[in-house]
């Protein structure tokens, strides 16, 4: 009896051993690898899920007022539309269910690597709605103007997928709030307060931009593949010309769409101090290369712009500057078309500016060498 109740205590002492060797280790911060050409940053903390009990839901009130339901731990994001899409991969990609598109090369040569094979589901009519939810998203996120429209394509999202949908604002001023919000949602408030307070510090600093009255330019913004479509003045693709108090000449009645076509004659008429051009990303051409072809047209020489070489592509790597789509992707062409109209009158770096703008939103530094690429004036490394 003796010898048996030593082998118990001992056993005991193994098994005490034992136990205190499996205490809970504290959760880790996500981080990517790198891509080509680029370096790895940006480590963005994720909740540790072990914690989470998934049966409860807790109450957000997004940005239309509407009380939505979501579950505590929020594994994926369904982005019902590009923009949404931006959004969720700038602020955490591994919760980014899958693109609203097919990425392109330029798209491709900052978007992280991992990220690029991520599923296509389509966007407006052409969502496939069998595939996203056998994906079985968390929550889908719409981004857009808050309106009925949009309040009532958030409801439709609910009653089609049978999962909660949060409606955020599209508006370029909105940014700092959007991040603050996806920080609440998806438990990661320093995370989402870090990018707020990129973006409100960059709209501080334009604001605080003075331009004499006789020094604002008038500018012509351009898309497509002959430049000749182009975002009317108070239309929402507009909103960095206006931001940092230049005047588009484009005075006319939006209508229906974002956009509007134009002929060369009116081009003509209103002869801008300032052209910047989007290109069209979709037949891959750049804003570089638009605004070449630009220079290039004898139908335009009398264009004060032109006249004084004043026609500027807009950098688009991965996603448009000044819109294309109209997302946080702006945080940085705001800075850039200042910096570019007004270099008189802003008191930032913008190379600086552009580097911790990648290192923050999109997870990757920069190296000095890159800058000319992202800017447009070099092909993209692949």
């Amino acid at each position: 009896m003796k010898f048996f109740m030593i082998q118990l205590i001992l056993l005991l002492a193994v098994l005490g051993i034992s136990l205190t060797g499996c205490d809970m280790q504290p959760a880790t911060q996500w981080s990517a690898p790198a891509g080509p050409g680029l370096e790895i940053n940006e480590q963005v903390p994720i909740p540790d899920k072990d914690k989470e009990e998934p049966s409860q839901v807790r109450e957000i009130t997004d940005m239309a007022g509407r009380l939505v339901s979501v579950p505590n731990n929020i594994e994926s994001v369904f982005a019902t539309d590009p923009v949404a899409s931006i959004y969720i991969y700038t602020f955490d990609p591994d919760k980014l269910l899958g693109w609203n598109f097919e990425l392109n090369e330029t798209e491709r040569s900052v978007v992280l690597p991992q990220y690029h094979s991520l599923p296509v589901f389509g966007m407006g009519s052409s969502i496939n709605y069998e595939a996203v939810i056998a994906a079985e998203p968390t929550i889908a996120l719409v981004v857009s103007r808050i309106n009925e429209n949009s309040i009532e394509r958030a409801d439709t999202f609910e009653e089609s997928l049978g999962i909660p949908a949060i409606l955020l604002s599209s508006d370029l001023e909105d940014t700092p709030e959007v991040y603050r919000i996806l920080g609440e949602l998806l438990g990661l408030e320093e995370r989402g307060e870090v990018l707020a307070a990129y973006a409100a510090r960059t709209f501080d600093e334009i604001e605080a931009i003075t331009v004499p009255e006789e020094s604002i330019v008038r500018i012509y913004y351009g898309n497509g593949e002959d430049s000749l479509q182009t975002s009317p003045a108070g239309a929402p693709d507009a909103q960095v010309i206006e931001m940092i108090k230049a005047v588009n000449v484009a005075e006319l009645d939006l209508g229906e769409g974002s956009r509007i076509r134009i002929s060369p004659e009116q081009l003509l008429a209103w002869n801008p101090d300032v052209i910047v051009l989007n290109g069209e990303p979709r037949a891959n051409l750049s804003g570089v290369a638009a605004a070449q072809l630009m220079l290039s047209d004898s139908d335009f020489t009398t264009v004060q712009a032109i006249m004084d070489g004043r026609v500027y592509g807009i950098p688009g790597a991965p996603f448009g500057w000044v819109e294309r789509p109209p997302g946080p992707n702006r945080v940085v062409g705001i800075r850039w078309l200042a910096a570019t109209v007004y270099p008189d009158y802003v008191n930032f770096n913008l190379d600086f500016e552009v580097r911790e703008f990648f290192r923050l939103f999109y997870h990757v530094e920069l190296r000095a060498e890159r800058l000319a690429e992202v800017y447009g004036f070099a092909p993209l490394n692949q």
